[in-house]
């Protein structure tokens, strides 16, 4: 989503100051032809004349901005930030999470205030998740924050956290507009994507055959959206004054939403893997697991492991209301397309790259 954000900036004509981690050993330099790289991949021949590329670290006060950064951020009479700095995996430690996306959003919403004293902070643009719902069932509202609600892991409970720090912050009188994307997939128009993970896991292990048995319930909600909607919303959110003080869903919603068993039928069709088999989460976790988990880890590790991290996703999601994002962006001509229509799109590039592993096909005039 990054990548796709700021080229839109860049088309834009705006002047962008890009943040990134330093690589061991890497230098300043260096670190811009990376992202130069990076934005010559997503739109080729894009004007990159406006950005400016820094090292930082969100986890350091004032984001541990170099001396280019800082001067960067010293000589600009106004600004707009935007955050989208966070850990995403599901895997990790709690401390380790919370120091990146809990510590990380407070380093930032300092920042953000000590522009607002001087006068330069146009307004900051928070990036969370629809999953601070966490376990939540039934229809989630843009405006819910924290209303007792389980996370399901360490991502959820950090992002979580984040969010009511930013909530605390909106609500002291900082300019901020949240916007929540649920599970990012590729291009709807072309399919093509950077990243495979989360949908793409679960799909990647059917399509090559080495696995069919869900755990989880076929009508089980799955929201997914495709990263040109969400980066062309973000995008026009963040040039709408009104969209100062509010939450967005960036979701497929209630009308735009599918299930894993429409999903997995589509799947079967574009592989022409055989139909998956479900088995109720819950007679899992409390009868098989025990059996059936040490005989994954031994054949399938990567089923055992990583499919355990998916678990609570087949077994119930909640819908998100999209209403505030729909009023704004529907007017513009933008709205997330349903799953069901671009999902042969995004598995056939999967399957045309192994999902990653062979080098991304060049873009062509058509990709944007």
């Amino acid at each position: 989503m990054g990548r796709e954000v700021l080229v839109r900036l860049l088309e834009q004509g705006r002047q962008v100051l890009v943040t990134t981690r330093a690589r061991p050993g890497e230098s300043e330099d260096a670190g811009r032809a990376r992202l130069l790289d990076v934005v010559a991949r997503t739109a080729p021949g894009v004007d990159t004349t406006g950005l400016t590329v820094a090292f930082a670290d969100v986890t350091e006060p004032r984001l541990g901005l170099s001396p280019r950064g800082a001067a960067w951020l010293s000589a600009a009479p106004a600004l707009q930030v935007v955050h989208g700095a966070a850990e995403v995996r599901f895997d990790l430690p709690l401390d380790v999470m919370r120091f990146q996306n809990v510590q990380g959003t407070l380093h930032v919403l300092e920042l953000a205030r000590e522009l607002a004293a001087q006068g330069r902070l146009l307004r900051l643009d928070h990036v969370s998740t629809c999953y601070v719902a966490g376990d939540r069932e039934g229809q989630v509202l843009e405006s819910d924050v924290d209303v007792g609600q389980r996370p399901r892991n360490a991502y959820e409970q950090t992002k979580l956290e984040a969010e009511v720090e930013v909530d605390r912050a909106r609500q002291a009188g900082l300019p901020i507009a949240v916007h929540r994307p649920s599970i990012i997939v590729g291009d709807s128009r072309t399919g093509r994507a950077a990243s495979f993970k989360v949908l793409y896991w679960p799909m990647k292990v059917y399509a090559r055959g080495r696995f069919r048995t869900v755990f989880g319930r076929p009508g089980c909600p799955v929201d997914v959206v495709p990263v040109d909607y969400v980066a062309d919303a973000v995008v026009h959110l963040m040039g709408v004054p009104e969209a100062v003080g509010r939450t967005f869903h960036l979701a497929a919603g209630p009308e735009g939403q599918s299930t894993i068993e429409a999903l997995a039928a589509q799947a079967q069709d574009i592989f022409q893997r055989r139909p998956v088999r479900y088995v109720d989460p819950d007679f899992y976790l409390r009868w098989l697991r025990p059996i059936v988990r040490p005989i994954l880890r031994l054949l399938r590790p990567d089923v055992a492991e990583r499919g355990g991290v998916y678990l609570p996703y087949l077994r119930s999601n909640p819908s998100f209301d999209t209403t505030e994002a729909r009023r704004l962006l529907a007017p513009v001509g933008l709205e997330a397309p349903r799953v069901t229509d671009y999902f042969g799109r995004i598995m056939r590039f999967a399957l045309e790259t192994d999902f990653g592993r062979r080098a991304l096909p060049a873009y062509s005039s058509s990709d944007r």
